[in-house]
């Protein structure tokens, strides 16, 4: 049924083609002039079609990426100048390149349907996407050109070897009708293949080109005899092409398009509205009058509000504090601004009255031009945070005391043993033992320094490294009775990150060798210079000096075997607790070089 209804429509187009052919061809009887105006007419609007099927595919290749309506397109529009060609061979118009005349003309209108139909035939293996590395503009292009000026230039120059298409009296002539046999049986097989490609891939501008095609075939088929009914049954034949291009190259891919954004737009709202009612945050969303608009399912959990139970009604009126409501339109007016609110911090109420505490984010929402048409605020329960907040706080203060506590309790019994040990060495006459008590009690002292900065400090993290250093060289000056008119102390500390496992072993370290120093550099009335430096030297790690320019130590001394005790904890202070490198410089005096990591 559907066939024949096709058919019919096929039928009723050629009737009524060659009825109206018929009728212009009775203007034939008039003059001259008003047959030519016909004829030209006639010829026009098939050009004007194959160049309209040219530009239509050529221009919306860009966004179809056809190559087999492109590949058709440039088939016409060789189709075209070769028809352009066949109408200014007329002998009524002015003489092209050479002298005019049917023959000529027909023999450019041949040309055309060789070239057209083998061409078409070609099309119906071309798929949208076959070779694309062939199949382009630029390559179709110089084609199409090249074929139309070698087929221009073989009329010109080897019109003898042409197919003569009228006998002498202007009928069609035995090598004419042959030529059109064999065109029209290859335009006949290539409807065939097309019918099939229809069935295969159910493309229905297929139908158009179909149409388009037996149109075309009838017109080749009657032109010769009646050339008016020709021109307009080749007119439809090229409208339906231009149908089933504009079906194919614009109306199938921007509908596929608008398709293809209708499900995208369903796709993204539906994931829109997963995201807004399964979020675990409260989304609420209110216009420019605070009146709510949207509110998901965490806002339900989290205030106790139902959904309808607040669409409608002014978001500061149900969960804003009455205390609150100014600082929420001030918030608002900033967040219309353009100050967006990140991560505040805020107490709302709960259906029931009872506070909440919530971190909130505050945004505008806008339309398609850029018009703030609302605030969009997402809110998150704190209410364990803020529990866990203040469970860490109350931790906190308890070990600060407790840390306060062992620290000054640590400092108290060191003072005890310092104290027991200046005890001790006032019952002992040797002066070896003497020294030996003073050395202990030194030790001892500059590690209780620690605990009582400490004890002192507000942040038990970080020790005040430069008083620290200050206090512990000057008790030595005072233990020693050494004034800093006879040795000069250079102090150049640098406040560096240094944890407490490092500070006591750095205080240690120092200890002993300021006390080497004053009691060894500087022997007599011998007067000079001490200079402590810490410094940080990049990449974390720190750098202790401790110098002097009194008399030197020997040369010849190996740090990892010695015989004062004070120089071996040097040695496995440094490089033991403090994990570092230990330099010595005897150049000018003594110089010690630790470099050790800071704060780790």
């Amino acid at each position: 049924m559907i066939k024949i209804n096709h058919a019919l429509k096929v039928l009723l187009i050629v009737v009524t083609m060659v009825f109206l052919g018929q009728f212009l061809e009775s203007y034939k009887l008039g003059s001259a002039f008003v047959s030519d105006y016909f004829e030209v007419a006639t010829e026009l609007l098939p050009l004007v079609l194959s160049f309209s099927i040219f530009a239509i595919n050529w221009f919306a290749y860009g966004k179809s990426r056809d190559n087999h309506s492109l590949f058709l397109g440039v088939t016409f529009f060789v189709v075209g100048i070769l028809d352009l060609f066949h109408m200014l061979s007329y002998p009524y118009m002015p003489d092209f390149i050479t002298k005019n005349s049917l023959q000529k003309a027909e023999a450019f209108w041949i040309e055309a349907r060789i070239i057209s139909v083998f061409l078409l035939l070609i099309s119906v293996y071309i798929y949208k996407d076959t070779f694309p590395n062939i199949i382009n503009k630029p390559i179709l292009y110089f084609s199409a050109i090249s074929l139309a000026i070698i087929s221009m230039m073989t009329m010109f120059l080897f019109p003898g070897y042409l197919p003569q298409m009228l006998n002498p009296d202007e009928s069609i002539s035995s090598t004419g009708i042959i030529l059109l046999l064999i065109t029209g049986l290859v335009f006949i097989w290539t409807i065939y293949l097309y019918t099939i490609k229809l069935q295969r891939t159910g493309q229905k501008s297929i139908i158009c080109l179909i149409y388009g095609f037996i149109l075309l075939l009838t017109s080749n088929s009657i032109y010769l005899y009646y050339d008016y009914s020709g021109h307009l049954l080749k007119a439809a034949g090229l409208y339906f092409v231009y149908l089933a291009m504009f079906k194919s190259s614009i109306e199938q891919p921007y509908g596929k398009l608008a398709d293809t954004e209708h499900k995208l737009r369903d796709v993204a709202e539906k994931n829109y509205r997963n995201l807004f009612d399964n979020a675990n945050d409260a989304i609420i969303i209110t216009d420019l009058e605070d009146m709510i608009t949207s509110w998901n399912r965490s806002a339900e959990k989290i205030f106790g509000w139902n959904t309808e139970e607040v669409i409608g009604k002014k978001l500061s009126q149900l969960i804003v504090p009455p205390h609150l409501v100014d600082g929420r339109e001030q918030i608002k007016n900033n967040v219309l601004s353009g100050h967006g609110v990140t991560g505040f911090d805020a107490v709302l109420l709960r259906k029931d009255g009872s506070p909440i505490d919530v971190s909130m984010t505050i945004s505008i929402l806008q339309d398609s031009d850029q018009n703030i048409i609302g605030l969009s605020s997402i809110i998150r329960d704190i209410t364990e945070r803020k529990k866990a907040e203040e469970q860490i706080r109350s931790s906190l203060a308890e070990k600060e005391v407790l840390l306060r506590e062992i620290h000054h309790r640590v400092k108290n019994n060191m003072q005890i043993i310092s104290s027991l040990l200046s005890l001790q060495s006032e019952f002992s006459k040797d002066s070896t033992f003497i020294e030996m008590f003073k050395e202990s009690r030194n030790r001892i002292t500059s590690m209780a320094l620690i605990h009582e900065k400490l004890y002192q400090s507000q942040n038990f993290t970080k020790i005040d490294i430069n008083g620290y250093i200050k206090d512990l060289v000057n008790g030595l000056f005072q233990s020693y009775g050494i004034s800093t008119s006879k040795i000069a102390l250079n102090l150049q500390v640098e406040d560096v990150p240094i944890g407490i496992d490092s500070a006591i072993p750095c205080g240690l370290v120092i200890n002993e060798l300021v006390t080497n120093s004053m009691k060894y550099a500087f022997p007599g009335d011998k007067r000079g210079e001490l200079k402590i430096i810490l410094h940080s030297i990049g990449d974390n790690m720190i750098e202790l000096v401790v110098s002097d320019d009194g008399v030197g130590i020997p040369k010849d001394m190996d740090l990892h075997n010695v015989k004062s005790l004070g120089l071996h904890l040097v040695t496995i202070l440094s490089e033991n607790q403090l994990q570092g490198e230990i330099h010595l410089n005897l150049d000018k005096g003594t110089e010690f070089r630790i470099k050790f990591r800071g704060v780790k």
